[in-house]
């Protein structure tokens, strides 16, 4: 068992070797070929500006939080435990849904010609375990400090072993609702995934109820008793693994191994990867024969529209995303008066997300894309964009104003110009997604209007009257929403 782990050990870094390697490739360097002098010299460089670069944004990110701790005075204390409550929570439940949705074994496609007859299944647990938890404790204790900066802790740094602790427990027992598919008999596998689902929602709940309580009474204790928890997890995760069926992990590992082969695409052509991993997705689940019965007139669209999501239910999320996270960041932003800085770094945000197709108008893009079938619409772009969005729309502005709403009073501010201009952002981004339309396609001179570019543009407009305040960036919104309407017409 030592050498199939020293073997494995091994493979996990040449592949992290083979991922740093092709990353340097964007500045010019290769740390296999080019072992001169000069060449090491010029990587170390690249290596010290990437860590200065990483330094400089983490005191940035850190000013961020006392500006917005200053901001909030008394307030901020609540807001810093309540993350610390709904984090591991949510963080568990993610970690849950990709866990029974994908065996959390990772195989890659040489690993399952090779690896799959020699290596035992708690020993590819046991040393993607180790990569696993470095990079969670890592991760979950700078955002630690960033709770204990927030709550004004005297000592933030000792905010970082309590939530990598939480967030180890977290980790592991989404591992353990995984392996439990693995390691039991087929015809009871449905039945299992089924109970560690609902298994998951249970005790992310328990842990967002009991934890600050238990940090309350118990102070950092909890730290220690966290601990001791991942421990005992740990060694259930391993006897899982030990008892998983190495055949069931090898075929849950296909899309896994397909997204691995296409995932250098996806710095070339990220829509293109998205696609290509769609598909396959959909090409393995077992489409049920049935009738779609639409309704007449302009419902037709509205009922295509709910058909088209729930063949892809994971649309809903990404609307979600936007409703619930992005849109309404900045609403709140403009709302509290955060300074050019704040709103800025949330537009780069938002424009970086705007370089994939919005996810709510992703009926409208796939009706414009059958050219044969968007001649035959009696439609005109205006209305066959809001009835193909509605519902997605509907969710994304429900959404907003669910999460707008609270952190409003929150932060004691008005919710009513919050929610108003998270809502005219969203149905701004969703317009400007007819530019897409081959159809109607629109420039000036040598510049083509795309839904990216309106979106930036969009956005950007919001975002620089929004230093004056929420009621002149609201009026700007709704002359963006006029204007792009009129225009659609």
């Amino acid at each position: 068992m030592a050498g199939n782990l020293g073997l494995l050990a091994r493979l996990r870094l040449r592949h992290l070797r083979s991922g740093a390697r092709f990353l340097l490739f964007a500045a010019g360097a290769d740390i296999d070929e080019d072992c001169g002098f000069l060449e090491r010299t010029y990587q170390l460089y690249l290596v010290a500006i990437f860590a200065v670069v990483l330094a400089l944004s983490w005191a940035q990110v850190v000013d961020l939080v006392e500006g917005t701790r200053d901001a909030m005075g008394s307030l901020a204390g609540a807001l810093g435990m309540l993350l610390l409550a709904v984090a591991p929570s949510i963080a568990l439940v993610c970690w849950a849904v990709a866990a029974l949705r994908e065996t959390p074994l990772r195989l890659t496609s040489p690993d399952i010609a090779w690896l799959s007859r020699v290596v035992r299944p708690q020993e590819l647990l046991a040393v993607q375990l180790v990569g696993s938890a470095l990079v969670v404790a890592t991760v979950s204790a700078l955002l630690g400090y960033l709770l204990g900066v927030l709550t004004r802790a005297p000592a933030p740094l000792a905010w970082c072993p309590l939530v990598a602790s939480l967030a180890l427990a977290a980790r592991l027992l989404a591992l353990v609702l995984g392996l439990a598919r693995s390691a039991v008999l087929p015809r009871r596998r449905r039945l299992v995934t089924v109970v560690a689902g609902v298994l998951a929602a249970l005790l992310a709940g328990l842990l967002a109820l009991a934890l600050p309580t238990l940090v309350f009474l118990l102070g950092w204790l909890v730290t220690f008793g966290a601990l001791l928890l991942d421990v005992v997890i740990a060694a259930l995760a391993l006897w899982l693994a030990s008892r998983s069926d190495m055949t069931f992990i090898v075929d849950d590992n296909e899309l896994y191994a397909a997204r691995v082969s296409l995932s250098f695409l996806a710095f070339a052509n990220a829509g293109a990867y998205k696609e290509a991993c769609r598909r396959r997705r959909l090409g393995r689940r077992r489409q049920a024969r049935r009738t779609w019965h639409f309704a007449r007139g302009s419902a037709a669209y509205v009922s295509h529209a709910l058909v088209s999501l729930a063949r892809q239910p994971s649309m809903a999320l990404s609307a979600l995303l936007w409703g619930g996270a992005l849109v309404p960041a900045g609403a709140l932003l403009v709302a509290t008066g955060a300074n050019a800085g704040v709103l800025f770094c949330w537009f780069f945000g938002v424009a970086l997300a705007q370089r994939e197709p919005l996810p709510i108008a992703h009926v409208f893009r796939a009706d414009c894309a059958n050219r044969l079938v968007r001649q035959l619409l009696p439609s005109a772009p205006l209305a066959l964009l809001l009835l193909d969005a509605l519902p997605l729309l509907v969710l994304a502005l429900a959404a907003s104003a669910a999460v707008v709403v609270p952190m409003a009073h929150l932060l004691g501010v008005v919710a009513a110009p919050a929610v108003l201009l998270a809502w005219a952002l969203l149905v701004a981004l969703v317009l400007v997604a007819a530019l897409d339309d081959p159809g109607h396609v629109r420039s000036v001179g040598s510049f083509q209007f795309t839904a990216f570019a309106g979106g930036v543009l969009s956005v950007f407009a919001v975002c620089l009257v929004g230093l004056l305040g929420a009621v002149p960036a609201l009026a700007c919104a709704v002359l963006v929403d006029v204007l792009l309407a009129r225009s659609l017409r």
